[in-house]
């Protein structure tokens, strides 16, 4: 009987993250569609959790003896997906997913940095540390261009890059029907059509509540709507969504305060018009069901994933404009027919990209043996 090839993956996954949560649902899904028989060990924050949610072997991902009994065992490592490689967040974070890189080719395993946002990296010491890891991986994908072209300036001279697309692209969302439960139980109406909105904590967003349930109070009296504030991390995001409908005059604002799954939220956008979105994954939900957005731009990755999606309608969230703003979601609002042309064109391309990923994996996974 011949022996389970086994995947390691590593990400920021058990943090109660939605968008990492479906980076990590559609890894393992099409992994398992395209071979049913590999074996998928996880590093996570919450490994019940993560074991639960999919059906995986997971392991406490701060437990070094656990991790480094999985890497010894494994025939992939696998970083990813994600923005796992920068250090805005923080240098022990990069460090963190450095060291797991260069232990597996430690244990001589075959490494794939998969699909995977890249950048900022500030810090000169972090930059060579980066730079002498990713010569050494076995296999680079990228979620976009801009991260192309910055780890070629990180001057990273791996033949083996290629351009792909975020996972969640190959994601559907809940039925209908489901959706709508959700909405009635959240005393969402939907007796008007519906804009979303996303935001998260940001350090130097400094008027980002006032200018946002400022604009809300302008979208619902000018387009006449109901409008949704999207929580996708929490309690974080939770939190300021509450903050804002506190400042908002208007009746017509609600909020999804429940924790859905992937599939539930990526229902809830697909009812509405538009979205302004500051968190990527909720721009990709939005994509992957052809709702134009309105970026609120706070990381490069924001604007990278909006000029990939050719959708260039965004704001910097420091010192954020009310007026730009409202331009910016007015244009959207009005153009949306054709905004949505453009991205429903663009879905099959990033489907298939997305999938590009699992493939380069698995073949990586047979160099291995």
């Amino acid at each position: 009987m011949s022996r389970v090839n086994t995947i390691l993956i590593s990400g920021y996954y058990g943090f109660d993250n939605s968008g990492d949560d479906a980076i990590l649902k559609a890894i393992v899904k099409d992994i398992k569609q395209y071979n049913s028989e590999v074996s998928i060990a996880v590093l996570s924050n919450n490994p019940s959790k993560t074991e639960k949610m999919y059906c995986v072997k997971a392991v406490n991902r701060f437990k070094f003896k656990e991790v480094l009994k999985e890497m010894k065992n494994t025939d992939l490592f696998i970083s990813g997906g994600g923005s796992l490689l920068q250090d805005i967040t923080s240098t022990r974070s990069l460090l963190y997913y450095l060291t797991l890189m260069k232990l597996a080719k430690i244990f001589k395993k075959p490494v794939m940095v998969y699909a995977n946002g890249i950048g900022p990296i500030n810090k000169k010491i972090n930059r060579f540390l980066a730079r002498k890891i990713l010569n050494k991986v076995d296999l680079i994908t990228l979620r976009d261009e801009d991260s192309k072209a910055y780890v070629k300036g990180l001057g990273v001279r791996n033949k083996n890059i290629h351009v792909t697309a975020d996972p969640v692209f190959t994601l559907a969302p809940d039925p209908k029907d489901s959706i709508d439960r959700i909405l009635k139980k959240e005393g969402i109406p939907m007796n008007k059509k519906m804009i979303g909105i996303s935001v998260r904590q940001w350090k130097k967003a400094n008027n980002l509540t006032e200018v946002v349930s400022k604009a809300i109070d302008y979208i619902i009296k000018e387009h006449d709507v109901n409008v949704i504030l999207i929580p996708m991390h929490y309690p974080e995001d939770l939190e300021i969504s509450e903050e804002i409908i506190k400042k908002v005059n208007s009746n017509d604002c609600y909020l999804l305060s429940d924790k859905y799954s992937v599939e539930e939220i990526m229902g809830v956008i697909k009812e509405l018009e538009i979205i302004v979105a500051m968190r990527l994954h909720s721009l990709i939900y939005a994509a992957t069901q052809g709702i134009p957005m309105v970026g609120l731009v706070y990381d490069p990755k924001i604007e990278g994933i909006l000029r990939s999606l050719k959708m260039d309608h965004m704001c910097s969230v420091e010192d954020l404009i009310y007026e730009e703003l409202i331009s910016n979601i007015d244009y959207v609002w009005n153009n949306r027919i054709e905004l949505k042309e453009t991205l429903r064109k663009l879905d099959k391309d990033l489907q298939d990209k997305a999938l590009s990923n699992v493939t380069m994996a698995l073949d990586l996974l047979e160099v291995g043996d």
